[in-house]
């Protein structure tokens, strides 16, 4: 099984950490190359999209919460750590889910803590694509 999360970038309202960056996209980028920097083999987020980050059923949980622990600073909303709890986007996040659903991928859950946690269901469902490209719009930053 695989648990994916999948991770909104939005920016939050508030006064921005002096170290870290206001810019959504960026933070990712450097969340993403934070995490490859203790080891973890993570891509790159493509912009305006948040973060997907898939860890098998063989990685090793304690490295994966090392790392998230090291990299907070650069944590996207819903990681220990990361910007502020945004109603809002929560509600965005459940809009999200609801139009995966709708859109085929029945097993798509709601989020829980900020977060998006997928099981191998919801992430090998072969409408799970077209659901994403279909509800894209919903998880990207507002400009």
């Amino acid at each position: 099984m695989t648990l994916v999360l999948l991770l909104c970038g939005c920016a939050s309202a508030g006064t921005p950490e002096p170290t870290a960056s206001a810019d959504p996209d960026a933070r990712n980028l450097k969340f993403a190359a934070c995490l490859r920097e203790q080891g973890l083999d993570v891509p790159d987020p493509e912009p305006g999209k948040g973060m997907k980050l898939k860890f098998g059923p063989g990685s090793d949980r304690q490295k994966v919460q090392a790392a998230m622990e090291a990299c907070r600073e650069w944590a996207p909303q819903g990681i220990a750590g990361g910007a502020a709890p945004d109603p809002s986007r929560d509600a965005t996040m459940r809009d999200y889910a609801q139009c995966m659903r709708d859109n085929g991928v029945d097993a798509f859950p709601d989020p829980e803590g900020g977060l998006i946690r997928l099981n191998g269901d919801a992430a090998e469902d072969p409408d799970f694509k077209t659901a994403e490209k279909a509800c894209a719009s919903l998880m990207r930053a507002p400009q």
